[in-house]
C-alpha cells in the first residue's frame, strides 16, 4: 500500500540543489479512540481497524518527515508496503484509547526500508508491537530503487526496534482448499485504485472460525503482500492445514491459480 496523504505546497529547491535537506527527524505519534465502528461483535477492536490506524499514523510520519504523497509523486516515486508482522499482546475494547508511534529503522540490504511500531494503552503498556517493510518505487520505470537513493530523505533510527523479528516469505503447506472467493469491489478500493492493504485482513479473518477468534484468540499477524488487486478481481482464499499454533491462508487469483497476491500467517494464543 503506498503511503498517501492530503495535499500540500511545497517550495521548489534551488536549482543547485537536487534533493532536499534532511529535516530534524522525529518519532510520530497519533492517539486513537476505539469508536463503536470499530469493533467486532465481542466489543473488540477489529484486527482490520488496528491495520487502518496503523496506516494513519504512517500517513503522518511521511508527512511530519517530509516524504509525503504528494511531493514523492511530483519527484517520481512512491512508497509500497509489502509486508508487515504485528504481535499483540491485548485487544483494546470499546471505548480504550490508544495511542501509536512509527518509526524507519533501517535500509535492508539496499532493498526496503524496515518500519516500526509501537502500539501503548492510555496508560502508557505495550499492547502490540509491529514491523514492516517498504519498497521505494520509481512511478516512470514502475521498478524498486535503493530507499536510501528517496528524492526526500527518510530519516532513520537505527537500532530502535520495536519488533526485532525478520519477514519471511511463507512457504505452502499441506491440504490445500479454497474456502472462499471474494470479488474486488468499489469499497474495498482506495485512492491507489487496488484493494488497500487493511481490507485482506478483513477477508483472511472471516474465513476464520468464531472459536478461534474468540476462545483461542489472536497473538499474531503476518501479511506478505504480492502482487495488487484491481477492481472486479476475484480471488480465491486458500487455507492450508493449521500447525499447532498457527493458521495460513492464500489469496490466490481466481482465473489463475498460480498467480498469489498475498500470503497471512495468522499466530494463536494456544
Amino acid at each position: 500500500m503506498e503511503l498517501h496523504s492530503a495535499k500540500e505546497t511545497t517550495k521548489a529547491a534551488p536549482a543547485n540543489q537536487s534533493r532536499e535537506e534532511p529535516m530534524e527527524p522525529e518519532i510520530t505519534t497519533k492517539e486513537f479512540e476505539v469508536r463503536f465502528s470499530d469493533c467486532d461483535l465481542h466489543s473488540r477492536l477489529k484486527l482490520s481497524n488496528l491495520f487502518l490506524f496503523m496506516e494513519e499514523t504512517a500517513i503522518a510520519d511521511a508527512e511530519a518527515n517530509g516524504f509525503g504523497l504528494w511531493k514523492m509523486i511530483k519527484a517520481g516515486y512512491t512508497t509500497v508496503i509489502t509486508r508487515i508482522k504485528l504481535r499483540i499482546l491485548h485487544v483494546p475494547l470499546w471505548g480504550e484509547k490508544i495511542s501509536i508511534s512509527t518509526w524507519a529503522k533501517e535500509f535492508y540490504k539496499d532493498k526496503v526500508c524496515l518500519k516500526d511500531y509501537s502500539i501503548l494503552d492510555a496508560r502508557g503498556n505495550a499492547i502490540a508491537q509491529a514491523t514492516s517493510s517498504w519498497l521505494l518505487v520509481n512511478l516512470k520505470t514502475g521498478k524498486s530503487e535503493n530507499p536510501a537513493n528517496s528524492p526526500y530523505p527518510i530519516p532513520l533510527f537505527p537500532g530502535k526496534n520495536a519488533l526485532p523479528e525478520m519477514m519471511d516469505i511463507l512457504g505452502p503447506s499441506i491440504d490445500p482448499a479454497v474456502v472462499q472467493q471474494e470479488t474486488a469491489h468499489y469499497s474495498d478500493l482506495d485512492m491507489n485504485q487496488h484493494v488497500n492493504h487493511c481490507r485482506y485482513v478483513d477477508w483472511v479473518t472471516d474465513v476464520l472460525s468464531k472459536e478461534e477468534i474468540k476462545d483461542r484468540g489472536i497473538r499474531s499477524i503476518q501479511m506478505n503482500y504480492i502482487q495488487q488487486i484491481p477492481l472486479g478481481e476475484k480471488v480465491n482464499l486458500v487455507r492450508f492445514k493449521n500447525t499447532n499454533h498457527h493458521a495460513y491462508i492464500f489469496g490466490m487469483n481466481a482465473a489463475d491459480m498460480t498467480k498469489c497476491h498475498f500470503q497471512a500467517r495468522i499466530g494463536f494464543r494456544d
